[in-house]
């Protein structure tokens, strides 16, 4: 008696693992059949360009926004993960924030479509808008603190 038991046990966990195998596989079917629906509805804008990076807006379905990360750009494999498709080199640089579902891209100009591979002369370029970049950042910071420290003195005055 003791080894039908064993025997409708295992039974019964072989169906158990069988059943979460197909649930995982629908749910991976039902995934991908998700981001090829995005992948469809998908808008991509028309470059648009200044003296360092061409820019592209990527508008994607709204329902697709609760899958990204919060707070952070994606690396190229996370994006082309949602069926986001360009050639190489694009850089998910900003969020769009009047509309979620608004990615912001760029790339420098010159750009390898095919490797990525950005031209040696613009390597200067870039550097040059990055410091440039990182200074008004450091600038809007020290503008911030200022103010909040003038509105906590007038708060101070005021009792």
């Amino acid at each position: 008696a003791g080894r039908a038991e064993d025997d409708l046990e295992m039974e019964a966990e072989l169906q158990s693992q069988e059943a979460s195998l197909a649930a995982a596989v629908m749910d991976n079917l039902s995934q991908a059949a998700q981001v090829q629906q995005w992948t469809e509805e998908t808008d991509y804008s028309e470059k648009y360009c200044d003296d360092v990076y061409e820019y592209r807006r990527v508008t994607v379905p709204r329902g697709m926004v609760a899958m990204f990360p919060q707070g952070r750009c994606m690396a190229e494999p996370e994006w082309r993960s949602y069926g986001i498709t360009m050639s190489r080199g694009w850089e998910h640089y900003d969020h769009h924030f009047p509309e979620a579902n608004v990615l912001l891209f760029r790339r420098v100009l010159g750009t390898d479509p095919k490797t990525g591979q950005i031209p040696k002369e613009m390597a200067d370029k870039v550097a040059k808008r990055e410091a440039y970049i990182a200074e008004l950042e450091q600038e809007r910071q020290r503008m911030i603190t200022e103010r909040s420290r003038l509105q906590e003195t007038q708060m101070a005055e005021m009792f």
